[in-house]
C-alpha cells in the first residue's frame, strides 16, 4: 500500500513549511543562508529560529554549514517537501507510493489522485552528478555562471514538462504531462516494456522488428518537425507500449532544431539507434545519410 502523503507531511508544521519557502526564498542571494537574515526576513528571534532549523535539520530537509557565519540550505528532501505540499494543495497528489527507479538524473515514485489514479512523480536530481559534467552536458545550465544544483534541478523538469506538453499536445508518442512544481513532473505511466530489455524471441518475425524500427524513425521526424530533436535518445529511454508502439521519455536535453548543434545531435540519437537495432537484430541500413534526409524533411 502506498504511504499516505499526509503521514508525511504529519511531521512539518506551517511554520516548518514557512521556514523552508523563506529559506528557498533567501537562497537566490545566498548560497547557504545566514541564520539573521532567515530571522530578519520571518521576524523572529534568532534563537526561534535556530532552534526550528535544528528539527528541520533532524529531519534532513535542511543542512547546516559554519563559515564566518551560521547558515542553512535546503536538502533535496526538503525541495521535495515544497514541490509536493504545491502538488497536494493542487489536488494532484493524493498519496505517494514506492520509489520505483533511481537514474543519474532523477528519482521516480509512484503517486496517486483522489480517484484512485496511479502516476508517476519524476524528481529531478541534477546535484548528484559531478558540477562540471552536469554543466558541459547540459548547454541551458553552462550559460548561467551562478547556479545551485537545486535550481538547475528546477530548470530540468520545467524544461521537461514543456517539451511533454508541446510534443504530447501535437500527437507525439510520449508520456502524458500532467503538472510541474520546482523540479518535479508529473505524468501518467506508460504501462509495457522499455525498449533495452525487449529480447530478439519476443518477436513473431523480422517484420516485426521493422515495424518498430520504422515507428522509432517516424516519432523521430514527427518530434523534429515540432521543433524538437530528444537529444539522448537511445534504447534506454524508448518504451513500448501494451500494443508495443514506442513511446518516447527522458526529455530534459531536448535540442530545438534551429539550434546550431541541432543536427551533430540529431544524427548521434540516430546513430544510437541504428547501434542498437544492428547489435540487437542485425537490422542496417544502407544509407544513414539518406536516412537523416528524409527524418529532417519536413
Amino acid at each position: 500500500m502506498p504511504q499516505s502523503i499526509s503521514d508525511f507531511f504529519l511531521k512539518l508544521t506551517p511554520f516548518d513549511f514557512r521556514l523552508l519557502s523563506v529559506i528557498e526564498i533567501l537562497m537566490a542571494k545566498y548560497e547557504v543562508v545566514p541564520t539573521e537574515e532567515i530571522a530578519a526576513y520571518m521576524h523572529y528571534t534568532e534563537k526561534k529560529i535556530k532552534a526550528s532549523l535544528a528539527r528541520l535539520r533532524s529531519f534532513k530537509l535542511i543542512f547546516m554549514a559554519q563559515r564566518h557565519y551560521l547558515g542553512a540550505a535546503l536538502s533535496f528532501i526538503g525541495y521535495d517537501a515544497l514541490a509536493l505540499k504545491a502538488l497536494v494543495e493542487k489536488g494532484i497528489i493524493a498519496q505517494i507510493g514506492p520509489e520505483i527507479g533511481a537514474g543519474k538524473e532523477s528519482n521516480i515514485r509512484l503517486a496517486v489522485n483522489d480517484e484512485g489514479t496511479k502516476f508517476i512523480i519524476k524528481m529531478h536530481r541534477l546535484g548528484k552528478l559531478d558540477f562540471r559534467a552536469t554543466r558541459r552536458a547540459r548547454a541551458f545550465i553552462a550559460e548561467k555562471r551562478h547556479i545551485s544544483p537545486l535550481y538547475e534541478s528546477r530548470l530540468s523538469a520545467e524544461r521537461e514538462f514543456k517539451a511533454l506538453s508541446d510534443l504530447y499536445g501535437a500527437g507525439i508518442s510520449v508520456p502524458q504531462p500532467i503538472d510541474q512544481n520546482r523540479h518535479v513532473v508529473a505524468m501518467h505511466i506508460i504501462k509495457g516494456q522499455d525498449l533495452y530489455r525487449i529480447k530478439k524471441n519476443e518477436f513473431q518475425s523480422e517484420k516485426e522488428v521493422m515495424t518498430l524500427f520504422e515507428n522509432i524513425l517516424y516519432e523521430m521526424k514527427q518530434s523534429v518537425k515540432q521543433g524538437y530533436i530528444h537529444g539522448d535518445l537511445s534504447e534506454y529511454n524508448i518504451r513500448l507500449n501494451e500494443d508495443n508502439y514506442p513511446v518516447f521519455f527522458d526529455w530534459p536535453q531536448f535540442v530545438k532544431t534551429e539550434s546550431k548543434q541541432s543536427n551533430r545531435i540529431l544524427i548521434r540519437d540516430i546513430q544510437n539507434i541504428l547501434n542498437y537495432f544492428k547489435k540487437k537484430f542485425q537490422i542496417t541500413v544502407s544509407n544513414p545519410d539518406e536516412l537523416l534526409k528524409n527524418i529532417l524533411k519536413t
